[in-house]
C-alpha cells in the first residue's frame, strides 16, 4: 500500500511538472539613459519648427528607449502553442511608465499589447504590436535601427518632413507600432521569412477607411541577408490632431479635411529595399527608401514623396566591443533642393552579456523649412539647420 502511495505521489508530481512546463510567463526589459548633448532643439512634436537652443541633459533611449514587458505562452502540442506579449515605455528621467498609441493618447502598453498562435501553419498575431516593416528595416540595417543615426532615424525624418505628423499615429511614409492590427507570418522558406499585416481603421460605415497593409520579405543564408517592404495606408491617421494650426498650418480639422487629408484618402505609401552582409568582423549594409503620397494632398511647405540611401557599416574589434557607422541622405522629391544628411558613428563596449556602454556622435545638415532630420528618435530639432550631437550612456536588459 505505501508502495502504491509512493507511486502515485511521484505520478502526480511528475504531472504537475510537465504541466508546468507547458506554461511559462516571464518579465522582462530594457533600461538604457544617457547623457545627450544637442546643438538645436524644437519642442516636443516632429513638425518643421524653430530652434529652441541646445540642450544638455538626461535622455531615456541612446540604442533602444526603455520597456519592461510580460509575456507568456502555453504548449498546446504538435509544435502548436498560444501566446501573449504586453509591452510598454519606461522614461527613466521622470520615471513615467506607458506612451502614446496611434490615436494620440496614451496608455501603459503602448508597444505591445497582443496575443497569438503559432505552429507549423506560420503565425498569427493581434493587437497593437510592432509592424514588421520595422523588423524588415532592421534586418539590413548595420546599425539595427537603432536610436542614433539609423534607417529608423531615417524614416522619421522623412515622415516628419510631410508636416503631417506630430510623432504619433499614422505617418505617411510607414508607421512602427499600429493598433487594431493582424500580422499573419508564414512559414520559413527558401531561406525567406514573408510576413503580412493589416490594420484595421475600425471606421463605421468603411472597412478601408484609415486602414494600413504592409507586407515584407527577409531572406537570409549564412553572411548575407536581404529585405523588401511594401506599406501603404489610407488616411493620414491624427489627422486632426497633427494638421490643425499652427503644426501644418492648415487652420482646422475641417480645413485639413478639404485639403484632402479625409480618412479614406490614399495618403501613405512606403517601399524600400535593404541588403546586410557580414563577413569575419565586418558587417556592411545599403538601403533604399521611396515614401509616396499617391493622392497628392499635403500641408503648407509640406511634400508628398521623398526619398532616401542608408549606408551601414560595423566592425568587431572582439566579443565586447563594436564601432560602428552610418551615412544617411534625404532628399524631398515635391520641393526641389530642400535635402538632409546625417553621419554617425558609435562605439559598444559589452562589458557584462547583459550591459553594454556606448559612446555615440552624429552630424547632421539640414536644406529647407521642412527638412528636419534628428540624430536620435524621441529628440526633434530645428528645421533647415545644421546639428551636431553627442551621447554617452548605458543599456542593462533583463
Amino acid at each position: 500500500m505505501n508502495k502504491q502511495l509512493t507511486l502515485l505521489a511521484a505520478a502526480a508530481l511528475s504531472c504537475a511538472s510537465a504541466a508546468q512546463a507547458q506554461n511559462s510567463v516571464s518579465i522582462y526589459g530594457a533600461l538604457d539613459a544617457g547623457v545627450l548633448n544637442t546643438s538645436t532643439t524644437a519642442g516636443a512634436l516632429y513638425t518643421p519648427s524653430t530652434d529652441t537652443g541646445k540642450l544638455t541633459g538626461i535622455k531615456d533611449g541612446g540604442i533602444g528607449g526603455s520597456n519592461i514587458g510580460l509575456k507568456g505562452e502555453r504548449d498546446m502540442g504538435n509544435g502548436n502553442k498560444a501566446y501573449f506579449q504586453l509591452q510598454g515605455n519606461i522614461k527613466l528621467n521622470d520615471g513615467a511608465f506607458g506612451g502614446a498609441n496611434s490615436a494620440g493618447t496614451t496608455t501603459n502598453f503602448n508597444q505591445m499589447a497582443l496575443v497569438g498562435l503559432l505552429g507549423k501553419a506560420g503565425d498569427v498575431k493581434i493587437g497593437r504590436q510592432v509592424s514588421p516593416m520595422y523588423f524588415a528595416m532592421a534586418s539590413t540595417d548595420a546599425r539595427g535601427a537603432r536610436y542614433f543615426g539609423s534607417t529608423l532615424t531615417t524614416l522619421v525624418g522623412m515622415n516628419s518632413a510631410t508636416r503631417a505628423w506630430n510623432g504619433t499615429g499614422n505617418a505617411m511614409f510607414g508607421t512602427v507600432y499600429n493598433d487594431n492590427s493582424i500580422t499573419y507570418t508564414l512559414p520559413k522558406f527558401a531561406n525567406t521569412t514573408v510576413s503580412l499585416q493589416h490594420v484595421f481603421g475600425n471606421v463605421n460605415g468603411s472597412s478601408s477607411a484609415n486602414s494600413q497593409d504592409a507586407v515584407t520579405a527577409v531572406y537570409s543564408d549564412g553572411g548575407l541577408r536581404l529585405s523588401g517592404l511594401y506599406y501603404n495606408g489610407k488616411g493620414n491617421g491624427n489627422s486632426t490632431m497633427s494638421l490643425t494650426a499652427p503644426y501644418g498650418g492648415l487652420g482646422s480639422p475641417a480645413a485639413a479635411n478639404t485639403a484632402g487629408f479625409t480618412n479614406s484618402a490614399n495618403t501613405n505609401r512606403l517601399t524600400s529595399l535593404g541588403a546586410l552582409y557580414t563577413t569575419g568582423p565586418w558587417t556592411m549594409s545599403v538601403a533604399t527608401f521611396d515614401g509616396k503620397n499617391p493622392d497628392n494632398v499635403m500641408t503648407t511647405g509640406g511634400t508628398t514623396h521623398m526619398t532616401a540611401t542608408a549606408l551601414g557599416l560595423a566592425y568587431k574589434l572582439n566579443a565586447d566591443i563594436t564601432i560602428s557607422g552610418g551615412y544617411y541622405d534625404i532628399k524631398d522629391k515635391t520641393n526641389i533642393g530642400n535635402k538632409a544628411n546625417q553621419t554617425a558613428i558609435s562605439l559598444d563596449y559589452t562589458m557584462f552579456k547583459d550591459t553594454i556602454v556606448y559612446v555615440q556622435a552624429a552630424s547632421t545638415s539640414n536644406t529647407g523649412n521642412n527638412m528636419n532630420l534628428s540624430p536620435i528618435f524621441g529628440t526633434p530639432v530645428a528645421a533647415g539647420k545644421n546639428n551636431t550631437a553627442t551621447m554617452v550612456g548605458v543599456r542593462y536588459t533583463f
